[in-house]
């Protein structure tokens, strides 16, 4: 089971991961100093307008600066609609080197976690993802067909 969390969101309100059951989410983290996640960032974001319906696309900054790096560094990508979150602190997920220290590891950047309709974490993958290719939607909708 994904563990109970509360995620601090770019605007400073909080979300309990709870909230979002019945649904499958989506959980990236990603940091602004990792290329590949820059990449990526606008691709989720188009994974969230195309499946929100079915998929809460959640967008977990590990930036250490938090918002003051984060909320400029999306509105330069136009990064508008896609769930964001902050953990500059590293309570949500931390490097392999400290596994003890939050719930989710960092195995590599950018990482995306995939949880079930009931709250279970079906996998994770490691590194850019095309979430607008026929594969990776694919992936997504199975686990919202499997409730």
């Amino acid at each position: 089971m994904a563990p109970p969390l509360t995620f601090e969101r770019i605007d400073g309100k909080l979300t309990d991961l709870r909230s979002l059951r019945g649904k499958v989410v989506l959980l990236s983290f990603w940091a602004t100093w990792c290329p590949p996640c820059r990449r990526e960032l606008p691709m989720l974001e188009h994974l969230s307008r195309v499946e929100g319906a079915h998929v809460e696309v959640v967008a977990v900054s590990v930036d250490p600066l938090g918002r003051s790096a984060v909320a400029p560094f999306l509105d330069r990508l136009g990064v508008t609609h896609l769930l964001s979150f902050l953990d500059p602190e590293g309570r949500v997920a931390a490097p392999l080197s400290d596994p003890q220290k939050a719930p989710f590891i960092l195995y590599g950047m950018p990482i995306s976690f995939v949880i079930d309709p009931r709250g279970r974490i079906a996998g994770y993958i490691i590194g850019e993802v095309d979430w607008r290719s026929q594969d990776g939607v694919a992936l997504l909708r199975h686990y919202s067909k499997a409730r």
